[in-house]
């Protein structure tokens, strides 16, 4: 390897190679002044051939294998430089001008100079080049130690790495020391690690203590391979059974060799071992190894220490084990640990992660002097379990007293609200800490990175993703794989794959982030691909691999293709897990096929497998989809049974199904029984007043979620304009739309304009739609021009209906509803050759209308009519009772309303076709089947037709009996004659 032949090689005595080659004479090692051109070209002459001698070795250093530096490295330590010349062959190549400066001196001793003076980067070159002119190593060892603190303390962390690496090549017994010191600076240890193979392979012989540290050093940098060969080493050398290397070995094998080496390298009943066996498995997360170890320590008679038994106890809460945890509680107060600060505290976190808050206030009132620790894990408790009330009671009398609130309180709060999903109270968090000075951290940068995840805030993403580079945390595992799901989540695939590809170490887990990704977004080949990549790279997949596939799949409405992938993993000996059926169960439930969703269930069920809080919330959206009361009620109590009721999850789904099932009151009394509303919450209890026409018990509600400091979002205001849609309230609903804009920045979506349009369309104001429709910053899609449609049919417009039409027709050209209800419109208006060009077109696509069914539940059993289905069993009884209800009805005004018949008959045939409407045959069998004091509950897939509605009425007031009838927009609930819609549908 050339050299440059400017170098002064004074310095290549402190390279690695120094110890395989002669001493230089001081002529050739020490820069002094040339008397004359002739001895300056001498000298320059002696050092190229110096520099020739000493390729070889140089040449075998840059050929060791590259360390790679763990993610903690030090921030301000420097690249490699240019060339691929690897840090350690650099500590031979010091250039010439550092020290020019310098007068002659006759081989000053350094213990003499002032090495407390070493405050200025000029200071510490001086003292370094004094200590490379001198040869003897016994002077050295006071200045080396102060002056490798020294650059340390400047923040010259490569100069000090090469005194280190001076004292290791000159192997002296002080070394260790050095390093610890060096290290305790922020250095980077591999470094030093790569000299000490290099020595090695020297034939280098080093004592215990060298050994001891180069074992550290492996643990630190998650060398396995190379600690094992220390290992094997320091078994060589004889010098593993002293305590400090068994300490040093234990370390080592809890976290990266395996979880029986720490027992084995117990020696007896020494106490040191046995404390450090037990810590070093628990800080690995071998929380079950720790216990067992802890178990065979009190079987073997050997006292625990404080650290000991604290890390016992986080194990304990780690596992959830509550009965261990409260042994654990046992054990401290008989051995006379209770007023150890640090034991109390694990305590306190042990007892919040099993959910035991109370006991969690018991241990901190009985804390005397709570510290900071205590003070962030009771709040973290509180705020782990949802009872966000009382964690900033707490966090309030924390700032009353002598205790300042640090970055991790902020941290536990932030972690609650996301938990609970108060997304935007996150972000409020979050620019609050930032204004008080406190510098977020990864934990901070995760949480906030997945609320804006959630909140699908690409823009905002995209500034924490600058902080992240320009602060130095995207070498962090966990920031980058939260950065990757950011982007997934908020559809930026290109900005995702980017930072995959960046990534300095890929986990399991950033690859698992990016393959769900790409099959959320439907791109299963581009996923399928990434998983052979994965394969490639050596990394197996795992449940939550496929999970994601299974999850991409079925959100996508493949749910064959999601089960095939269940039954691959059953043929690999995987068993799919509850995760993998909740993800199938979710996707048939966001698809619509809610009876797929319980078929899955039940084959889950078969498995053996266990519903969580995850499955049983999509179970009850499934309820809600099939408006299945009973089935909902039962999946309640199972919740109860299992703990889940007071899940934010789960109990959000249930005011949704309770809601949507009709049982109104139900869903009031589960959303009061939510401690810390979410904003799903208060959306879905919303949504609930709208679908049932209560307009003002939903605009009350609102300004309650307002008042309590939960900001709305989209879905909010899509349920305000719902219910204003239904009531018929024309100013509220421009109310709403507005303010969405100006108080909260809410960009009106598609769906708002929807809800606009039909209400202004239901209401008369159909110009007024057509104009919103007109002046709308995005393309209308086939919701907004199914609601201008849907408007011109109530009052004939067939101008604007024509239009409509004919979006609607290009939008969705296979879509039989668009085509029905323009024939409606042209029946209506006896436009009979326009109805049959309707009909024509539809043979010609080959669609069929939608067939209409409607439910009801007597006992456990469901009772479908449909149009195109079997008959009922009781169909003679049900259509007798039905013809006598008619002409009683007729008797009291009732005149059949036939528009709804979009076919050329005689107007009796028309009343014979109306008999058949499924919602009559559901309502009548209910009347025949079931108690008086019995509501009647019918459940239909389509809207109502007007016939239907008034003859509803009717038997009410017939049969004094209550009806409630879910069509496919809202709930009417008929009493005495009247319906809750006031007849506005």
């Amino acid at each position: 390897m050339a050299e440059d032949p400017n170098s002064d090689l004074s310095s290549s005595r402190c390279g690695p190679a120094a110890s395989n080659t002669r001493r230089l004479p001081r002529s050739a090692s020490c820069s002094t002044p040339a008397p004359d051109a002739a001895s300056a070209a001498a000298a320059a002459a002696s050092s190229m051939a110096t520099a020739v001698y000493y390729a070889a070795p140089m040449d075998q250093v840059t050929s060791l294998p590259r360390l790679t530096p763990s993610s903690l490295a030090n921030p301000f330590a420097r690249k490699e430089r240019r060339g691929g010349m690897p840090a350690v062959a650099s500590l031979a190549a010091t250039k010439a001008p550092i020290f020019t400066h310098l007068e002659p001196a006759p081989s000053p001793s350094p213990v003499l100079l002032g090495a407390g003076s070493l405050t200025s980067l000029a200071a510490c070159k001086q003292m370094h080049a004094l200590v490379v002119k001198t040869e003897h190593a016994d002077s050295w060892v006071v200045p080396v130690s102060r002056l490798i603190e020294a650059y340390a303390e400047i923040g010259d962390f490569r100069s000090a790495g090469k005194m280190l690496c001076m004292c290791f090549a000159q192997g002296t017994l002080f070394w260790s020391y050095l390093q610890d010191e060096f290290w305790a600076r922020g250095g980077e240890t591999c470094r030093a690690l790569e000299v000490f193979r290099e020595w090695h392979r020297g034939r280098e012989v080093f004592d215990a203590r060298v050994l001891v540290v180069a074992v550290k050093i492996c643990t630190y940098l998650e060398d396995r391979w190379m600690g094992l060969g220390m290992h094997a080493l320091a078994v060589k050398a004889g010098v593993d059974c002293g305590v400090g290397a068994k300490c040093a070995l234990i370390d080592f094998h809890s976290n990266l060799g395996g979880g029986e080496a720490p027992e084995k390298l117990v020696d007896g009943k020494v106490p040191l071992l046995w404390n450090k066996a037990v810590c070093a498995s628990a800080q690995s997360g071998m929380w079950l190894e720790a216990l067992e170890l802890f178990r065979k320590m009190q079987q073997s008679q050997v006292g625990a220490d404080e650290v000991t038994v604290s890390k016992v106890i986080q194990a304990c809460g780690r596992l959830e084990a509550v009965r261990e945890g409260k042994q654990m509680h046992a054990f401290v107060i008989r051995s006379g640990f209770s007023s150890c600060l640090l034991i109390s505290n694990s305590l306190i976190s042990m007892y919040s992660k099993t959910s035991s808050v109370v006991h969690a206030r018991r241990v901190f009132e009985l804390t005397e002097n709570p510290t900071l620790i205590s003070w962030n894990s009771i709040i973290s408790g509180y705020a782990f379990n949802g009872y966000l009330d009382v964690a900033w009671k707490l966090f309030e009398e924390m700032t009353s007293s002598d205790v300042k609130p640090d970055l991790v309180t902020w941290n536990c709060l932030i972690s609650g609200h996301m938990r609970a999903g108060s997304n935007n109270k996150v972000l409020e968090l979050f620019r609050g800490m930032q204004a008080l000075g406190l510098r977020p951290n990864s934990s901070t940068l995760t949480s906030v990175l997945q609320v804006i995840a959630g909140l699908v805030m690409l823009q905002f993403g995209k500034e924490i993703h600058g902080y992240i580079v320009r602060h130095g945390f995207e070498c962090n595992v966990y920031v980058g794989t939260s950065m990757i799901d950011m982007y997934v989540k908020c559809g930026d695939l290109i900005s995702a794959r980017n930072i995959f590809n960046n990534m300095y170490n890929r986990n399991i887990f950033a690859w698992n982030s990016l393959i769900s990704g790409y099959a959320y977004k439907g791109l299963f080949d581009e996923a399928l691909r990434l998983l052979n990549q994965m394969e490639q790279a050596g990394i197996e997949p795992d449940l939550t691999t496929w999970n994601g596939l299974i999850s991409g799949f079925s959100m996508k409405g493949l749910k064959k293709q999601a089960l095939i992938l269940i039954r691959r993993l059953k043929a690999l000996g995987e068993k799919p897990n509850v995760i993998s059926w909740t993800a199938l169960i979710s996707g048939c439930c966001q698809n619509g096929y809610y009876e797929d969703a319980v078929d899955c269930f039940i084959e889950m069920q078969k498995e053996g497998i266990e519903p969580n809080s995850a499955t049983l919330a999509s179970l009850l959206r499934t309820c809600a989809g099939l408006s299945l009361l009973e089935k909902g009620k039962e999946l309640h109590c199972a919740a109860v049974r299992k703990g889940l009721d007071t899940d934010i999850f789960v109990a959000t789904a249930l005011v949704d199904m309770y809601s949507k099932s009709g049982s109104l009151q139900s869903a009031i009394q589960a959303f009061k029984s939510i401690n810390n509303k979410s904003l799903s919450s208060w959306n879905a209890m919303i949504m609930g007043f709208a679908i049932h026409g209560l307009e003002e018990a939903a605009s009350s509600l609102f300004n309650e979620m307002c008042a309590s400091l939960i900001e709305p979002d989209g879905i909010t205001f899509t349920a305000l304009l719902c219910s204003c849609k239904h009531a018929g309230l024309v100013s509220e609903g421009w109310k709403y739309f507005d303010i969405m804009k100006q108080n909260y920045n809410l960009l009106p979506r598609l769906e708002h304009y929807a809800c606009m349009v039909d209400l202004l369309g239901k209401a008369g104001y159909l110009d007024e739609a057509w104009d919103l429709i007109q002046t709308m910053p995005v393309e209308p899609d086939a919701s907004v021009w199914g609601a201008l449609l849907g408007a011109c049919k109530n009052f004939k417009n067939l101008q604007i209906a024509e239009v409509a039409a004919k979006h609607l027709f290009k939008l969705e050209p296979y879509n039989s509803a668009n085509y029905l209800l323009m024939m409606s419109i042209y029946a209506s208006g006896k436009q009979w050759e326009d109805v049959h060009k309707l009909k024509d077109a539809m043979n010609t696509l080959g669609l069929k209308s939608k067939a209409g069914w409607s439910w009801i539940q007597i006992g456990q059993t469901l009772h479908v009519f449909s149009v195109e289905g079997k008959p009922h069993p009781e169909i003679g009884e049900i259509y007798f009772e039905l013809y006598h209800m008619v002409l009683e009805m007729k008797t009291l005004g009732y005149m059949p309303d036939t528009s709804c018949i979009a076919q050329n008959v005689a107007e009796d045939e028309k009343e014979k076709m109306l008999m058949g409407h499924t919602e009559k045959l559901a309502i009548t069998y209910g009347l025949i089947r079931t108690e008086k004091h019995v509501p009647i509950r019918v459940i239909k897939n389509a809207r109502v037709c007007n016939d239907c509605h008034t003859m509803a009425k009717y038997i009410t007031k017939i049969n004094q009996r209550e009806i409630l009838l879910k069509d496919g927009v809202r709930f009417h609930r008929f009493v005495d004659g009247r319906c809750s819609c006031g007849d506005y549908r």
